[in-house]
């Protein structure tokens, strides 16, 4: 029987009424797909969720679901986390991963395996696409989310990118516009990425009320 069994006891594990009165969507506000950046922020809010109420051995394959499946409780959480993935991954995972019978561990697992497994070809491709990333017609917002989502990305498969590479990518590569703010980077002191991108939000932000005035 799991630990679940009592709830009186302070080391029991979840409730299962509990956890399914659970709105996933208020606790993991993005959709998993394999065409856009959302991996990481998935994945990240997943994994916040499960330990704040306390499922990790639900997915972690510690505990052989197998053994478990006799107590209705584990089964109940089981099944409910199942219908979470479901509920926060695209129509066109959701038919690549759905096979009767699987348990969160195994659907948990295929899923982060759709965007890590290849870890060589993906590693290639997203290194390449990290340092041709340029600002171009960007905002700041946009050049600077989508350099970070890379970053996350070559991380998750075991390719971290240093934060001095990603900063002096960053500064490389910004819109001409932005040369004179680029030089002003190289001589902060105790430079980071959220230090870069709040300094050069508010240049972008100067950049914008001369060019009003001006055509005032």
């Amino acid at each position: 029987m799991s630990s679940a069994s009592s709830h009186s006891n302070p080391f029991a594990g979840p409730d299962p009424a509990t956890i399914r009165l659970i709105n996933i969507r208020d606790r993991v506000p993005v959709t998993l797909d394999a065409t856009n950046s959302s991996y990481h922020p998935w994945k990240t809010y997943f994994t916040l969720l499960f330990h704040e109420e306390n499922l990790l051995d639900h997915v972690d394959g510690s505990i052989n679901s197998r053994i478990m499946a006799a107590d209705p409780e584990w089964t109940s959480i089981d099944a409910t986390l199942i219908r979470w993935f479901f509920t926060t991954i695209s129509r066109d995972l959701f038919l690549t991963v759905i096979r009767d019978g699987d348990d969160a561990t195994t659907v948990w697992t295929k899923l982060n395996g759709f965007f890590t497994d290849n870890k060589l070809q993906r590693r290639v491709f997203l290194h390449q696409e990290f340092t041709d990333c340029h600002q171009d017609d960007q905002t700041i917002d946009e050049y600077t989310r989508r350099l970070k989502q890379l970053a996350d990305e070559l991380r998750d498969i075991g390719a971290p990118i240093d934060d001095d590479f990603l900063l002096s990518t960053l500064t490389a590569n910004l819109h001409e516009d932005f040369g004179n703010a680029a030089s002003n980077l190289t001589l902060m002191p105790d430079p980071s990425f959220p230090k870069f991108v709040s300094y050069l939000k508010l240049e972008e932000r100067r950049m914008k009320g001369v060019k009003k005035r001006a055509q005032h």
